[in-house]
């Protein structure tokens, strides 16, 4: 799997693309889930982590030098925020899992109906892609062009079987994985030619070898 953020598409308005094996999937960019993730997502969990282990190696190194008092408080202080943010993000995190049982406890009954059932199984269980909304199959790709923009940047245009038109004007510096994640799909949706196989000797089509010389001119 692999996420390109911060997509402009016309139509479709600002998104991200996540691209999969055999298609992709196109989900809304919002602000307020760009904020979210930044601040108390995976990143965040690690950068918290590598910031407790360097607090704690800095305190030792700083009461072992003799350091000043206000440093080594400093340290303890930096220390004791990050395991407070870390908490809060372990809780945040246990919070949404909490949430999910609440939400099937509360809406038991709803489970009959088999388009619900399957939206809380992906949400539970990550589902297959090819059941998320905005899911696109690579075999509904017929051609994908690279473009540099005017205005600045590039512009990826992709059309489908349909004959639909979308251009995407993606980050900078993701332009070219962009397109090239956009033609490996177009590539592997279009079926394989069949092999040549030469005809029988004797049969319709068989190509003359050089040493029958030519079928059609008899000599006397």
């Amino acid at each position: 799997m692999y996420e390109i953020k911060g997509v402009r598409a016309t139509p479709g308005g600002r998104i991200s693309v996540r691209f999969h094996q055999h298609g992709y999937v196109e989900r809304p960019d919002r602000r307020a889930g760009r904020v979210a993730e930044t601040l108390f997502g995976e990143g965040a969990g690690c950068l918290t982590a590598l910031v407790l282990l360097a607090s704690v190696g800095l305190f030792t190194l700083l009461r072992k030098n003799g350091a000043p008092e206000a440093a080594v408080t400093a340290c303890m202080w930096v220390f004791v925020v990050a395991v407070c943010y870390g908490a809060v993000i372990a809780l945040l995190h246990w919070a949404s899992g909490v949430a999910d049982v609440l939400l099937i406890a509360v809406t038991f009954p709803a489970l009959l109906i088999p388009g619900y059932r399957r939206m809380l199984l992906r949400r539970w269980r990550g589902g297959a892609p090819e059941s998320e909304p905005g899911w696109v199959p690579g075999a509904a790709l017929s051609g994908v062009w690279h473009q540099v923009d005017p205005q600045g940047g590039a512009v990826v245009t992709v059309q489908r079987t349909d004959g639909s038109v979308t251009a995407y004007v993606p980050p900078a510096d993701k332009a070219r994985n962009l397109h090239d994640h956009f033609d490996t799909l177009l590539r592997q949706g279009r079926p394989a030619p069949a092999p040549y196989q030469q005809p029988a000797y004797g049969a319709p089509g068989y190509p003359p070898q050089p040493w029958q010389g030519n079928p059609g001119h008899r000599h006397d």
